[in-house]
């Protein structure tokens, strides 16, 4: 019982004396809607000290370097109040919000954290920062089109938001731009006026392209204009739904190994490295395109089509030159195997530094 009573006892002591001397009105305040353009916001947080000594705070520290601190420096005298400031800055930080000030006193239990919290609403744009690309008349809000993942089966029409911030109503003649057979361009309202917004069409034909894979073409809106666009896009071969039958007739690519490691090489070094590339299906098959993803890595093969039961070999080789530490490429396959018409092979290994 008398344990009990020293424990309960004990209790006590921890709480009266473990209570905070510093009461806050607030802990937790929230801003609500913050207007981005206004600047920061501000709010004042007031304490009064209920202890019997003077109190001070030594340190104020913010979650974020968007949020300044300021506070009461002088030592608070019993009863007297003091106050901890937060300074919220909501430039380029859309969105909610919430971040806490964590207060140290030389009253160990006096230290405690408050919290500012709300929601930043953007500053509205002009229609430059929107559309920042300038092609001849109109802008953009990128300088790369892109078409996406598409396939050879028919020609791809993608839209694009323009903004005309010229004086004058814009239209696009064919003659006018520069524009691969493949790619054509075209408003899609027939004029576009001053400072107006509309719509860019693009259609592409990936067949006429002739190509697969990651494919980026530069077209040029106003030839008289040096400003230029990019039409980007990833290109495979569209294959109809085929029966049980007609798949097990197709082609088939197998590659032996679709792993290499180079291991540690010193940077500099020429690797030749050789992939079997199989025909185990029952019709030719037709390698479309082969790419590398850095223009380290060149390679060879004889024949751009294997028989079946047939193999070929292709050869790679990765010049390390310019290069240093964990490198990863890669080399991409396009085939007219409808199974798997995309096949990777991967380079892996380290490059050391060359000895002077």
């Amino acid at each position: 019982m008398r344990a009990f009573l020293s424990s309960v006892s004990f209790l006590l002591i921890l709480t009266i004396y473990g209570q905070s001397k510093l009461t806050f009105d607030v802990t937790d305040h929230n801003f609500g809607n913050i207007l981005e353009e206004a600047g920061p916001a501000e709010y004042t947080f007031n304490f009064i000290n209920n202890s019997d000594a003077p109190l001070r705070i030594t340190n104020v520290k913010a979650s974020c370097g968007c949020t300044t601190p300021g506070w009461t420096r002088e030592e608070v005298m019993p009863g007297d109040s003091g106050f901890v400031k937060a300074r919220y800055n909501p430039r380029n930080r859309p969105g909610k919000f919430r971040k806490s000030l964590r207060i140290t006193t030389t009253d160990a239990a006096s230290n405690q954290t408050l919290y500012i919290s709300g929601v930043v609403k953007p500053k509205p744009k002009s229609s430059e920062e929107e559309f920042p690309i300038v092609a001849g008349n109109l802008r953009l809000k990128f300088r790369g089109l892109n078409m996406g993942k598409i396939t050879t089966e028919k020609p791809v029409e993608k839209t694009f938001d323009v903004y005309n911030y010229s004086d004058t109503t814009v239209t696009l003649n064919a003659n006018q731009m520069e524009l691969p057979d493949f790619i054509q361009v075209s408003l899609a309202q027939e004029s576009l006026e001053s400072r107006k917004m509309g719509q860019l069409k693009v259609v592409y034909d990936p067949v006429k392209k002739e190509d697969y894979g990651f494919v980026s073409d530069n077209i040029r809106l106003d030839k008289s204009s040096e400003e230029s666009l990019s039409v980007i896009a990833v290109i495979e071969e569209y294959f109809p739904e085929m029966t049980a039958e007609e798949l097990d007739r197709a082609a088939k690519l197998e590659v032996a190994d679709r792993s290499f490691n180079i291991g540690t090489v010193t940077s500099g070094t020429k690797v030749e490295m050789s992939f079997e590339l199989s025909n185990t299906g029952k019709e030719k098959l037709e390698l479309r395109a082969i790419k590398a993803n850095c223009d380290c890595i060149t390679y060879e093969i004889k024949k751009n089509s294997i028989k079946k039961g047939k193999s070929q070999t292709l050869t790679a080789i990765f010049d390390t030159s310019n290069l240093r530490g964990n490198q990863y490429k890669s080399l991409t396959i396009y085939s007219n195997d409808p199974v798997a018409p995309t096949q990777i092979i991967t380079i892996k290994g380290k490059i050391e530094r060359k000895e002077d």
